[in-house]
């Protein structure tokens, strides 16, 4: 085994891991929240605020994380935000009132804004485009083992263990990652006539805005995630209240998502990287629609073997979608753009998940989740249209003296 191949191993399992306790602590919310409301005596409305408060630290780190990890390493702002929200995860398990708990979960939002995109540049540095999407899948599949952990842990040990202990076990993992990383990951070293022309040479941020498939891409995402967070984040408290299950019946079947997420990611991964970008945006729009259809028969009158294999299957299908995103991103921009890019898609989608889920427990409120749940599904659906005006274009560069060498060998390919 190569330098090469143990360092993208070792760079692969350990964001894979932060993403793993990141994603520990933000289902242990949504599986837990019932418990949550009770204590702190939240309506459904303030629910939903709760659920979406980590999404305004989250969304406003995003982009500009992907920008400060092209420029400087993805390893620095990496560690810092995984140590941000491991720390902000530790309190709040501490939260005494309502307005700590939103407080700290606005911190746990921006330390994981800052920490995903570097992640995810970190990956596709140490990977070749014929590889990026499975390496991708592995990666991301710490965050549907970690949903399954979390929305099962919130589900099943809360009650009897209180769901505080979930965010203190998540918050000190994440720490030792952190640590971990800082120590076994080393940088690579570039020359400095290299690391000079760079400098001066790199394709312009502002260019993104102008560069269709991004935006179409950070469209599609929104609309995809508008459906999609409601799933991700009212799925256990839908399954008590509309299929009429117990709480820790409802977190074990929603934790289904995550367990058959992570294995639909790897499968789903692989069968992308063995054909060319036209064939991944078709097995992309495909899932997307099918994710669609699967969430919108949730509202139907059915048993509860069904409703687990429907779970099952959405688990399978949908979760694989955004380490699919995420390669497409890398791959649509040159090198010097990718955190910058991947940033800006990932805070178009993660935007919807601080609208949707507030929109969601106010009408839950008024109405019930049925009709939303049935709106999201449809949402989804349409969302995959926007991905036929998604294709690979190259990133025109006038208003740049020069194009840097790892840029110019992108648009000559391209």
């Amino acid at each position: 085994m190569n330098t090469d191949t143990r360092k993208m191993i070792l760079v692969t399992v350990l964001c894979g891991l932060g993403y793993m306790m990141y994603s520990v602590d933000r289902m242990t919310v949504s599986s837990a929240v019932e418990l949550i409301a009770h204590d702190f005596n939240l309506d459904k409305g303030q629910t939903g605020i709760l659920l979406s408060s980590f999404f305004f630290g989250f969304i406003l780190f995003l982009f500009i994380s992907g920008i400060i990890a092209d420029k400087l390493s993805g390893k620095p702002v990496l560690i810092l935000g995984l140590l941000m929200f491991s720390f902000a995860t530790l309190l709040t398990g501490a939260a005494g009132s309502v307005t700590s708990l939103i407080f700290y979960r606005v911190l746990t939002g921006i330390g994981e804004g800052v920490f995903w995109p570097a992640a995810s540049l970190e990956v596709a540095n140490v990977t070749s485009e014929r590889q990026r999407t499975t390496v991708m899948s592995l990666y991301w599949m710490g965050y549907p083992i970690g949903g399954f952990l979390g929305t099962w842990m919130g589900a099943m040990l809360g009650p009897i263990f209180g769901w505080r202990v979930v965010f203190f076990v998540a918050g000190g993992l994440g720490i030792v990652v952190a640590i971990l990383y800082a120590v076994l990951v080393k940088n690579d070293r570039k020359p400095a006539d290299l690391l000079a022309k760079q400098q001066v040479a790199k394709v312009p941020v502002r260019m993104l805005f102008s560069h269709l498939p991004i935006i179409l891409m950070a469209v599609y995402y929104f609309a995809l995630l508008a459906g999609w967070w409601i799933v991700l984040l009212w799925a256990p408290s839908y399954l008590m209240h509309v299929k009429n299950l117990s709480i820790g019946v409802a977190g074990t079947i929603a934790s289904l998502l995550g367990l058959t997420g992570a294995l639909g990611g790897f499968l789903l991964g692989r069968y992308c990287d063995k054909g060319d970008f036209a064939r991944r945006r078709k097995i992309l729009m495909g899932i997307t629609i099918a994710s669609g259809i699967l969430m919108s028969a949730m509202v139907l009158n059915l048993s509860t073997p069904l409703v687990i294999v429907l779970v099952m299957l959405l688990g399978f299908l949908g979760y694989p979608i955004t380490p699919l995103v995420l390669s497409f991103t890398a791959e649509l921009v040159p090198p010097s753009l990718r955190g910058s890019a991947i940033g800006f898609v990932m805070n178009a989608g993660m935007a919807a998940g601080g609208i949707s889920p507030i929109v969601a427990g106010y009408f839950a409120q008024s109405y019930t989740l049925q009709p939303v749940w049935l709106v999201a599904g449809i949402v989804i659906i349409f969302s995959s249209l926007i991905l036929l005006g998604v294709k690979k274009l190259p990133i025109t560069a006038a208003n740049s003296t020069e194009i840097a060498p790892a840029d110019a060998g992108y648009l000559m390919k391209h």
